[in-house]
């Protein structure tokens, strides 16, 4: 095992940079902003070969969307992929174009909808990401920092690069126990 291999966490999430394109009876594509120019590319792929494309954005508009208006809200979003998903064949993939805290909201309701782990792609777009304080239980989002004070409790965190799929969020644990909350020393 090399050196680099023994500093990556397994739990860590590996995004493809293109999804593979296996032939699918139907697929969803998810965004959470139409204007990207990744979602763009995504929808470019999905819908060289002819087949159909069911399309649902959080926000944004683009002309590959053929009209169809964002949600403008996760509630909305969320509604729409339900329905989506309720009239879906086996064999349905959905791809999911976003930043990760978006992904992995999509991705656990997918599979709480009953889409399998193999049916989802992610695509991941931007550093927001979610954390999760290990000391009081407070998800946050978060950018690429490597540190950060949890809203909840106050504690100074370290970002783990520990990642939780049934959280959809990176670990969170004190920085400093002698310090917890930063205060100076005496």
């Amino acid at each position: 095992m090399s050196v680099e291999a023994a500093g990556v966490m397994r739990s860590k999430p590996v995004y493809a940079a293109v999804p593979p394109l296996p032939g699918a009876g139907r697929r969803l594509l998810v965004t959470q902003d139409a204007s990207l120019a990744e979602a763009a590319d995504l929808h470019g792929q999905l819908s060289a070969d002819g087949q159909p494309l069911e399309l649902a954005s959080l926000r944004g508009e683009a002309a590959w969307t053929g009209g169809l208006a964002s949600c403008g809200a996760f509630d909305r979003l969320e509604v729409r992929l339900l329905s989506l998903l309720s009239s879906a064949p086996v064999g349905t993939r959905l791809y999911v174009c976003g930043d990760e805290s978006f992904l992995w909201r999509i991705y656990r309701l997918a599979r709480s909808s009953g889409l399998l782990a193999e049916e989802i792609e992610l695509v991941k777009v931007g550093s927001c990401r979610e954390l999760y304080c290990v000391h009081c239980a407070t998800q946050q989002s978060i950018g690429a920092e490597s540190a950060v004070t949890c809203r909840g409790c106050g504690v100074h965190l370290m970002v783990r690069e520990h990642f939780s799929r049934r959280l959809g969020a990176y670990m969170g644990v004190c920085l400093d126990p002698d310090q917890p909350h930063g205060e100076g020393r005496p």
